[in-house]
């Protein structure tokens, strides 16, 4: 892919209407919609591209960005207005957007509909106090950094030296101390000028990484993510506009924010499958970190105990820089894995720990240490059944069991809930009965087995804002919780010293969802957890529960042996041509009639040949229709074809989908590298 070349890191300050001379001229702008092409409005002077305007769409008012003069000038042309006192986009950020936009086959306003999520630049406070609190410059007072072992040292210099892009992956293993490599190189880019993205994939870890990053350099970091609160919007959004030297912590749709002068992006847990977006604009955060990294000439981090595949292939092959922590900061050693074979320590219909692990919590409870048990799935029980005559509660908008939420189930996929019947709507049994284990319901079990124990949970039900979750984190850390029990939100970015055993309750849940790429997000989920126990000088200790304890992944964990593994999941992907080895784009096709929608999905199958011909070598292959694993949704079917090749070829794909006329009511979502089958 082309690459865009870094631009002048100078700020643009807007001009004065009355300082610009020049007659009226026409502008296409690109606004914050889901439009298909830029619209064209009428400027009353000349404005460099990146100019923030203001326009009317329809009824309603929106910021918009101006790039560039019309190919063609329509009849009649609206108005629209310069907006003044804001910096302009720089022109790296603005090819930035275009080229996010060009690449994932979307709307040209999509990166500035992330940019701009109430579609207007955030309004400066009107308190004096915040004014004040915003004009005072942001600058860290670094405390006395700790001390780096050879291998972070070795890292730090390496990445310091480093002035140009370069994609390095950062592979150390849980509480390594990468985030110590990165802290390292901030005071210098500040020093400089230049603005730090750091990317975590989900809101839920910010707050102890906010508060270790104050308490190291003596302020919180730029916040920006979907559950911000205006105030603190504006004034991230500002100072990033401002191009004040500033270290902005952000989910994934930090990378849209206005920079000016970026000098470094990190992407923290790279591997995590949050920074893909999955609904509508459908982009890649950690691929568009590296392509901002790219066009503004700055390095790129990706950090990870557990690297994707497609990482970890690039590293290997020496696309990226390739450095690593082999073992613990501060002297803590790895956790000893057991696994507890179901088949042989079976567990009573209703109950989910097992004996052997039942032993190793008590002796934590004894011992004054804490315990974290695993479950990746929130509620009481996945399953309502009746044992009479076999009816089970279903949603009646998707194709997905209800779940039991004490007093009603609910639908994890469209929000449907009802009560919890007591009789069978079908038989009027009353032999209703809830299977399979919840958050809920394993707290439930753990409060009976140990009365005495601390019990919370975390999950997305109880810890709906990282408020709660950072004031569970800090009860933790108190150690007023002796068991813990929670869903991947607790599986890394965490520290808690006292935390020596974690327990996996269902290992092989994930394993039977279909997913090509299940055994690799299993094996990442269980190492992660796995390194929450024994992070400081206590050992820790890791049970998992499993009814296939010869499957590779266990193996792999138990023995160390990540790359053995990755290895043998990376040749298997070369043998089907998936990635990293090729690229896939998926279409999913929508509709709220089951027919209709499979018809329109073969019809756009049957053009594919024509444009897509067979020839020698490696051709480009249609996979489908084919119902996605979850075919109904919010009461709309779903069909899916994917397309393989060996590389993206954009135009054709758009020839393609153009020249095959869909219904109106059937819509055609586009998913350029995808990484689920749901």
């Amino acid at each position: 892919m082309k690459s865009l070349q870094p631009a002048p890191p100078a700020v643009s300050q807007m001009p004065k209407a009355g300082d610009v001379q020049g007659s009226p001229t026409a502008v296409d702008v690109m606004v914050p919609l889901a439009l298909p092409q830029l619209l064209t409005y009428l400027l009353p002077y000349p404005v460099p591209a990146g100019t923030w305007v203001e326009v009317q769409v329809g009824t309603k008012t929106y910021n918009g960005i101006a790039t560039t003069a019309p190919s063609l000038l329509p009849q009649k042309l609206k108005q629209a207005k310069v907006v003044e006192d804001v910096p302009a986009l720089h022109p790296t950020t603005l090819a930035f957007y275009r080229w996010v936009a060009r690449y994932t086959l979307s709307a040209p306003g999509e990166p500035l509909r992330v940019a701009l999520p109430k579609a207007h630049i955030p309004p400066l406070p009107k308190t004096a106090k915040a004014q004040k609190a915003l004009e005072t410059p942001w600058k860290i007072n670094e405390a006395t950094p700790p001390t780096l072992n050879p291998a972070q040292k070795e890292a730090v210099d390496l990445l310091q030296a480093e002035d140009t892009f370069k994609t390095t992956l950062l592979d150390g293993v849980t509480g390594s101390g990468k985030t110590e490599v990165y802290f390292a190189l901030l005071p210098k880019l500040l020093e400089a000028g230049k603005q730090v993205l750091i990317l975590v994939p989900e809101i839920a870890l910010t707050p102890q990484w906010i508060d270790r990053f104050g308490a190291r350099f003596g302020v919180p970091p730029l916040v920006w993510h979907s559950n911000l609160a205006a105030g603190a919007r504006a004034a991230t959004w500002h100072r990033v506009a401002r191009g004040e030297p500033v270290v902005v912590l952000g989910a994934r749709s930090a990378l849209f924010l206005p920079f000016q002068n970026l000098g470094l992006v990190v992407v923290d847990e790279e591997h995590d499958p949050s920074y893909k977006q999955g609904e509508a604009f459908r982009y890649h955060g950690r691929d568009a970190a590296i392509q901002l990294a790219r066009s503004w000439g700055a390095p790129a981090v990706l950090a990870s105990a557990t690297p994707s595949l497609e990482t970890f292939h690039h590293a290997g092959t020496g696309k990226y820089q390739h450095l690593i922590l082999p073992t613990r900061h501060g002297g803590a050693t790895m956790p000893t894995l057991r696994l507890i074979n179901l088949k042989e320590n079976k567990t009573d219909a209703r109950d989910y720990l097992a004996t052997p692990l039942r032993e190793a919590m008590q002796k934590r409870l004894d011992d004054g240490q804490q315990t974290l048990l695993f479950l990746n799935r929130r509620g009481n029980a996945p399953l309502l059944l009746c044992t009479s005559c076999g009816t089970r509660r279903d949603c009646p908008n998707c194709d997905a069991t209800l779940v039991v939420h004490g007093d009603e189930t609910r639908c994890h996929h469209c929000g449907y809930r009802e009560p919890t019947p007591d009789i069978c709507p079908s038989c009027e049994s009353p032999d209703m009965r809830a299977y399979g284990p919840g958050t809920r319901s394993l707290a439930q079990e753990a409060q009976r087995v140990f009365p005495n124990a601390r019990i919370a949970v975390a999950d997305s039900d109880t810890t709906g804002t990282t408020g709660k979750l950072a004031e569970l984190m800090n009860e933790l850390a108190e150690q007023k919780i002796d068991i813990i029990i929670g869903t991947q939100m607790l599986t890394k970015g965490h520290h808690l010293p006292h935390l020596t055993l974690v327990g996996v309750i269902d290992a092989d849940m994930s394993l039977a969802h279909g997913d090509a790429r299940a055994a690799e997000r299993t094996y990442q989920l269980l190492a992660q957890v796995a390194g929450r126990a024994g992070r400081a000088k206590l050992a820790g200790e890791v049970l998992i529960q499993t009814f296939n304890p010869t499957h590779p992944l266990f193996k792999a964990l138990l023995s160390g042996d990540r790359d053995t593994f990755y290895g043998e999941e990376l040749e298997n992907r070369k043998t089907f041509g998936d990635p990293p080895f090729g690229r896939a784009l998926a279409l999913q096709l929508s509709g709220l009639e089951d027919n209709l929608t499979l018809q329109a999905a073969r019809q756009l199958a049957q053009s594919f040949a024509h444009y897509f011909p067979k020839k020698e070598g490696t051709p480009t292959v249609l996979l489908g229709p084919a119902p996605a694993l979850i075919k109904k949704i919010r009461n709309r079917y779903r069909y899916r074809l994917l397309v393989k090749a060996p590389a993206h070829n954009h135009a054709q794909i758009l020839k393609w989908i153009e020249s095959t006329p869909l219904p109106k009511n059937i819509r055609l979502d586009i998913d350029i590298d995808p990484v689920s089958e749901s």
